[in-house]
């Protein structure tokens, strides 16, 4: 699919409705723009949830040792400052 836009003084340029529609862009929404050979190409952003596994990790993830880990560290700053 082709569609045309034109870049304004800001730099900024307008997707057209058809393309938003076919990528399932909304208002708002992140979109990744990356430089390629002969252009650019612009791409949902992915979400944070649907990143998850695209690491390897040493051991299992654990939200309860996240949350213990992050009350340290906070914790830690905390006295730091006082």
């Amino acid at each position: 699919m082709i569609g045309y836009s034109t870049v304004t003084q800001k730099g900024q340029i307008t997707i057209p409705a058809v393309i938003r529609r076919e990528l399932g862009l909304v208002a708002g929404e992140k979109v990744v723009i990356r430089k390629e050979q002969h252009g650019v190409s612009v791409a949902p952003a992915p979400d944070f949830f649907s990143l998850g596994g695209s690491l390897k990790a040493s051991k299992p993830y654990s939200v309860k040792s996240s949350r213990k880990a992050a009350k340290e560290l906070l914790g830690k700053r905390h006295e730091k400052v006082a």
